[in-house]
C-alpha cells in the first residue's frame, strides 16, 4: 500500500469504526427488539435530539458558560495562590502541605 493510501486509511479509519459500532448497535436493538429504555438504539437517540435539540442547546449553553465561569475563578484563584506562596516563605510554609494533600486525591 503507498503511503499516500496509508494515511488516507489512517484518517477514515476511526470514522468507518464509529459507523460499524453504530450499526452493529442499531441491529441488535432492532434483532432483539431492546426497550428503549434500557438500551435506546441510534436511530431513537437521533429523532429525540432533534426533537429536544431547543432544550438541549439551551441546557448545554447554561453547561458551557457555568463551566468557564470555574475555569476563570480557577485561574484567578491559582495566580493569586501561586503569586502568595512564591513571595512569602511563611505562605509557603502553610499553604504548601495542604495543596499537596489535595494534589493526592482522587480526580472526579
Amino acid at each position: 500500500m503507498s503511503p499516500i493510501a496509508s494515511r488516507h486509511l489512517e484518517r477514515w479509519a476511526p470514522w468507518g469504526l464509529l459507523l460499524l459500532v453504530l450499526l452493529i448497535w442499531q441491529a441488535i436493538c432492532s434483532a432483539f427488539d431492546v426497550s428503549e429504555y434500557i438500551f435506546p438504539s441510534p436511530a431513537r437517540i437521533a429523532d429525540q435530539l432533534v426533537e429536544f435539540h431547543a432544550e438541549i442547546l439551551k441546557h448545554a449553553w447554561r453547561t458551557l458558560w457555568v463551566t468557564l465561569l470555574g475555569f476563570a475563578i480557577a485561574i484567578v484563584v491559582g495566580v493569586a495562590l501561586g503569586f502568595l506562596i512564591g513571595s512569602s516563605r511563611l505562605a509557603y510554609a502553610a499553604i504548601y502541605p495542604l495543596m499537596t494533600a489535595f494534589n493526592a486525591l482522587p480526580k472526579a
